[in-house]
């Protein structure tokens, strides 16, 4: 890749969609909207970044990216936090790996990739299949501070797969940052979210980029309930 499909303040990033992938291979209205808000509030992110309780601070920021698909909100996130990111690790199911490592590896200049490289002041990355509400003995003790994902609660039978997985891989102190579009998101997915602990609430219009105002897409702070 050669041409930047974006910049992140002068942070050029690399980004190519392969629809024959999946769906998850495209960039989605709501992938957009949460990629243009990292993209335009990077003293807010980091700000709020900086607030979360990591579990272990002398490993940096613990964060986890669900339903990826293509793997640009995680390069966009690295290129606006990169000297706060320990360990950023990128998820979706099997068929979507290979374009997401793709996307990784086209930002190397953001992002290291966990698969034998010597690591640098860059965030370390990790391309991994996760199906929600699915976990081996190897990801038992696994807890991130910042969790994210867009288009991810589109479907009803997602609901519950997706809320024992930000069960699973939370903390008290984790932040879970969720994009979806509300004339796919039913009520009932809020209500499942309240009946396991969380909190929610929608980030402000005035916080969006224009094209995305209104009652049509909505960014969501999740957090388990204190």
């Amino acid at each position: 890749m050669k041409k930047p499909f974006i910049h992140v303040e002068e942070t050029p990033i690399y980004f190519e969609e392969d629809w024959s992938t999946g769906i998850g291979g495209g960039l989605w209205s709501t992938g957009k909207e949460m990629a243009m808000y990292f993209i335009d509030h990077p003293e807010l992110i980091r700000n709020n970044i900086q607030s979360i309780r990591c579990r272990d601070v002398n490993k940096g920021l613990q964060a986890l990216e669900l339903g990826s698909g293509n793997g640009l909100l995680s390069v966009c996130l690295a290129a606006v936090i990169k000297d706060t990111i320990g360990k950023l690790v990128v998820t979706d199911l099997d068929d979507h790996l290979e374009l997401m490592e793709k996307t990784v590896r086209s930002n190397s200049h953001i992002l290291s990739f966990e698969s034998g490289e010597v690591y640098d002041t860059k965030p370390r990355s990790e391309v991994k299949e996760h199906r929600w509400g699915e976990f081996d003995n190897c990801d038992t003790d696994d807890k991130f501070d910042f969790i994210f994902g867009s288009d991810v609660a589109y479907r009803d039978w997602l609901h519950e797969p997706l809320v024992k997985s930000l069960l699973h891989y939370s903390h008290q102190g984790t932040i879970c940052l969720i994009g979806v579009t509300m004339q796919d998101t039913k009520p009932k997915f809020f209500s499942l979210l309240k009946e396991n602990g969380f909190t929610y609430q929608r980030l402000p219009d005035y916080q969006m980029a224009p094209e995305f105002r209104g009652n049509i897409f909505g960014l969501f702070i999740i957090q388990r309930r204190h």
